[in-house]
């Protein structure tokens, strides 16, 4: 194992199913008048993965700056918005029906830090009780 893969899976990460309906809109830091959607497949502190229908896709590249406008579907999480991002990686298979995206939050204000701090650790202990499958 690289360095490189410790530093980016150094953050506890929760996964959602197609049942959760959680998902985000994003926008580019280039561009902050256009916004578009994305499912979320995983969040932890440091980020989050994403996809989009390949119809949807907008081209977004390792290294693009995002700025994750809000997350919808997740109550808890309502006030998390507006955090600066970079995707790192692209899975862009002509096969498949989504494009996935690896995205690190570039900087998250304390509150934002903790809020999902503690969004990760009630759903790790949910799930350790049994009350989630």
């Amino acid at each position: 194992m690289t360095n490189e893969y410790s530093v980016q899976r150094r953050h506890t990460r929760i996964f959602f199913g197609d049942r959760d309906k959680v998902s985000g809109i994003v926008s580019t830091r280039g561009d902050l008048e256009t916004t578009f959607p994305g499912i979320i497949l995983n969040l932890s502190e440091g980020g989050l993965q994403f996809n989009q229908k390949r119809n949807e896709y907008r081209g977004l590249q390792p290294g693009d700056q995002l700025l994750v406008r809000r997350i919808i579907g997740l109550n808890e999480l309502v006030s998390l918005a507006e955090i600066p991002a970079k995707v790192v990686w692209v899975m862009d298979n002509e096969y498949l029906d989504h494009v996935v995206m690896g995205v690190a939050f570039d900087t998250l204000t304390q509150t934002q830090r903790k809020t999902l701090q503690a969004f990760v650790s009630t759903c790790l202990a949910m799930h350790q009780a049994g009350k989630v499958s």
